[in-house]
């Protein structure tokens, strides 16, 4: 064979091998009609981490003592209130520090720490700041002196019940009140509370089935959906001045009485652990404390955990000629199948958008999207209530009543703590309100969390195309942490595709929305370097004035969006982010 026939079959042998492994074309037709579309913009800019002054964790703590009778027997020389003393003096002299003390007996609870000054003070957390010797001491008087003022029969008797519902009640308070306050809602997000419930552990009557089957203990645990961490923390004492006897008397009365300590301490040891919390056991003479418990620190550093872009008006792989105008996760051509308006992302006006109607009817859900008022009241698919409708708390691309639906708090931008928000998680197909984003379920080989930050699809195989349709992001550290304790970061993020939106007018014919702007998303997610598994806190990036390139001219010119740190906020802007029509 002569050099120009070997020539010839290796570059037949090249072509043949590149055919095979890639499903591109080598020459596109649409080239000779039409010139191909630049929709691409970038992201640039600096993001900061917060510093360890910027967000202050409440660290709140409630201490809930048993009062009743049996406690003269359990605990006569009173090592609570000591053990009390020593948390109070190991605690931060900080005012974001704030401990509740609360007695109970019988159906009587009384709380001996209170805030404000009278006539308006409040019973409940006090803050350590504010606890001088004086009020220690007086604290601790009330508490080795307290009388329950209940003069019923079961005045001395033990109820586990009722303080769990007390305490559950003080925290639901003052989570929503903290909240209202200038900065709150930041600060709450990080918010620790911890109770400490102490007794020799047997209520008057069986109460096992609420407190261990129940929600007693499991609904305080719960509210740690609004803020960091909410844990219960049980302490058992036994500590009589006589010894106990080890032996049972089946013949009398006695029983068996060490086998009921035994069973005393190990419901307080199931509670803890319903509670997310830890249990001590304090018997054999030793004096009580409160120091193994943990509460976390007041300031933090914290560390950038994700950096994820997203385009809410293009369908994941942002695929040519395909928009959804309306970001409510049906595509504009999906829209005119079933009937809903592409611009509006609740056609209907029943609190639950078109993309959460049409998916879970197509699985079976009496959902109906255009499920419109009637004159009698009737047509709107029951469950939101009115006040939740077109209502998004967290601006985090989800509306409140899809997220009571599927799952997710509308509270929290990032319900599972994985560093995506809900809303690029629903759009993009995983689940918001569990942990999968290292899973790949369309066996591609790339797993979810790189294909929601790729903008690409999730479900479905598409790493051919992962080289022109996915986001390329770049990032790296602007020099050390400055003296706030901030970490900075110069990024880029590359290839955003921008999609082809429809324009909305309103019915008397005005522009309300002209067609092509795009909402580009960006969201940082930050941890505390202490703690990565601790909730995440999330500030994002929200622009709506990018635009599809209309007469072949795409906004920004430049194809640029440039983003600087103060861009960042938490939870809603101030202002709605206009729409330029």
């Amino acid at each position: 064979m002569n050099r120009a026939a070997v020539a010839v079959a290796l570059g037949l042998g090249t072509l043949v091998a590149v055919m095979a492994c890639t499903d591109s074309y080598l020459y596109d037709g649409r080239r000779d009609q039409e010139v191909p579309v630049d929709r691409a913009v970038s992201l640039e800019g600096q993001v900061c981490t917060l510093g360890s002054n910027q967000v202050v964790r409440p660290i709140k703590i409630v201490v809930a003592l048993d009062a009743s009778q049996s406690m003269n027997v359990s605990d006569p020389d009173g090592t609570r209130a000591t053990a009390l003393v020593q948390l109070i003096d190991s605690l931060p002299n900080d005012d974001e520090v704030e401990l509740a003390v609360m007695v109970f007996a019988g159906s009587t609870t009384a709380y001996l720490t209170q805030s404000g000054t009278p006539p308006d003070a409040v019973d409940g957390f006090v803050r350590v700041s504010q606890l001088d010797s004086n009020k220690r001491l007086n604290l601790i008087e009330r508490l080795l002196t307290y009388r329950n003022p209940d003069t019923s029969p079961n005045r001395d008797a033990t109820d586990f019940v009722k303080p769990l519902a007390d305490i559950y009640a003080l925290i639901n308070r003052d989570i929503s009140q903290s909240r209202l306050k200038p900065g709150g809602a930041e600060a709450q997000a990080q918010a620790r509370y911890s109770v400490i419930f102490l007794s020799d552990g047997k209520p008057t009557t069986d109460q096992d089935d609420e407190l261990l089957q129940g929600d007693a203990v499991v609904r305080i645990r719960q509210l740690r959906d609004l803020v960091e961490e909410v844990r219960v923390n049980t302490v058992h004492v036994f500590l009589p001045i006589q010894p106990v006897s080890t032996s049972c008397d089946l013949e009398g009365d006695g029983g068996c009485p060490m086998l009921l300590i035994n069973q005393n301490a190990e419901r307080l040891s199931k509670m803890a652990e319903l509670g997310g919390g830890n249990f001590r056991d304090f018997r054999n003479d030793e004096p009580i404390n409160f120091l193994d418990f943990r509460f976390g620190q007041v300031r933090r550093a914290f560390v950038l955990k994700e950096l994820v872009a997203s385009n809410f008006s293009a369908p994941p792989g942002s695929p040519l000629g395909e928009a959804d105008t309306d970001g409510d996760g049906l595509t504009d051509a999906r829209e005119a199948e079933v009937g809903t308006d592409p611009a509006k992302a609740d056609t209907d006006g029943d609190g639950f958008s078109d993309g959460v109607e049409v998916h879970y009817k197509d699985l079976g859900v009496d959902f109906n999207p255009i499920g419109y008022a009637r004159p009698d009241g009737g047509g709107l698919d029951p469950g939101c209530p009115l006040a939740l409708r077109g209502v998004d708390s967290d601006c985090d691309g989800v509306l409140d009543c899809d997220e009571q639906f599927i799952g997710t708090n509308s509270e929290r931008v990032d319900s599972d703590r994985d560093g995506i928000p809900d809303g690029v998680e629903w759009l993009g197909g995983t689940q918001g309100a569990s942990i999968d984003l290292d899973q790949d379920p369309d066996n591609d080989g790339v797993v979810s969390r790189s294909e929601l930050r790729m903008h690409t699809r999730p479900v479905e195989v598409d790493t051919a195309n992962l080289s022109t349709d996915g986001y390329r992001y770049a990032l790296k550290a602007a020099g050390p942490p400055d003296e706030l304790g901030r970490q900075c970061y110069d990024f880029r993020v590359d290839n955003v595709l921008l999609a082809p939106t429809q324009g909305d007018t309103d019915d008397a014919g005005t522009v309300v929305a002209g067609a092509g702007y795009n909402d580009i998303y960006l969201s940082a997610a930050m941890v505390p370097a202490d703690d990565p598994t601790a909730r995440t806190l999330i500030r994002h990036f929200r622009v709506r004035s990018a635009r599809y390139p209309l007469g072949g001219i795409k906004s920004p010119v430049d194809g640029v969006i440039h983003v600087s740190s103060e861009d960042f906020i938490d939870g809603c802007p101030t202002r709605p982010v206009p729409i330029t029509p």
